[in-house]
């Protein structure tokens, strides 16, 4: 078996059978995949269970419980019996040449990590757009600790690999592609394929991205996690863009607590900026009521 097709679920019985589809519709043939389903409550495994049987290379793994997309991914990626592992979420589409181009640039260069660009639906166009993925190529780490980039759609990892940095984080909460990524890149070069693969379906009014204080949350979880690396490899002023981001995102949630804590830590780490950062606190102030 060359590539294992792990695709986590949670509730997607409308969307995933268009998944698969897009997985069986592959110029590359010899994969397997495998279906996660976290807990559903929906038909999700019953749609998949009908695929099976018309398909032997589909296996699905039931949690009893959910435990999360990582959670699933990492039951995916235990059982496969791949040497490659190719990501895909449920609601997402391949396209036709997708494994074929990422397995031709990871054999021909002989690298365990590929990534890709890919095509974006938005809410209310039926028009794909260019996703415009970072190239992150070769020796990526102190890149990758410096910005976030790739989707888990877009990745092509080895199974040797993905054990030797033990898996996925299963306690980060979004972002997961960039903690991965970082992980895998402080070991391994990395390839891209300049050519989209796969379509990210944000159309969807329930995405886990548009949860913002969730995408907050997991960003300032993954720059924390790295935060002595980054500290290392790229000083201070690095480590304070990553709060200043994470600053802008909590306001965006609406959490001008946590935003002025983190343009407060921003400041002690690299306070040249600080006449800007405290005009920035300014604004996330709450008004103050005269007596």
């Amino acid at each position: 078996m060359s590539v294992s097709v792990v695709i986590p679920i949670y509730n997607r019985s409308k969307q995933i059978a268009r998944a698969i589809e897009s997985v069986q519709a592959q110029t590359e043939s010899d994969f397997e995949i495998i279906v996660v389903d976290d807990g559903s409550t929906d038909r999700s495994a019953q749609v998949i269970k009908e695929c099976a049987r018309k398909d032997p290379r589909i296996c699905l793994i039931e949690h009893g419980q959910r435990k999360g997309a990582q959670a699933a991914r990492n039951t995916g990626i235990r059982a496969a019996s791949g040497h490659w592992i190719a990501f895909l979420d449920s609601d997402d589409q391949w396209l036709p040449d997708s494994l074929e181009l990422r397995l031709m640039i990871a054999r021909s260069k002989g690298l365990h990590v590929v990534h890709s660009d890919c095509y974006v639906l938005k809410p209310g166009r039926e028009q794909l757009q260019r996703f415009g993925h970072p190239r992150f190529e070769g020796n990526v780490y102190r890149e990758l600790l410096c910005r976030c980039g790739t989707l888990f759609p877009s990745f092509l990892v080895s199974k040797e690999a993905l054990t030797r940095i033990g898996y996925l984080d299963e306690t980060i909460v979004s972002y997961q592609e960039w903690d991965t990524a970082i992980r895998l890149a402080k070991d391994y070069d990395f390839a891209f394929v300049q050519e989209p693969t796969f379509i990210y379906d944000c159309s969807s009014a329930d995405t886990i991205s548009k949860d913002l204080l969730r995408t907050a949350r997991g960003y300032e979880q993954v720059f924390s996690k790295h935060w002595w690396s980054i500290l290392c490899h790229l000083g201070p002023k690095t480590l304070a863009s990553h709060y200043r981001r994470a600053a802008g995102l909590y306001h965006e949630a609406h959490d001008e607590d946590e935003a002025r804590r983190c343009l407060k830590i921003a400041i002690l780490l690299w306070p040249f900026r600080a006449r800007t950062i405290l005009n920035r606190i300014r604004r996330f102030m709450k008004p103050v009521m005269k007596g």
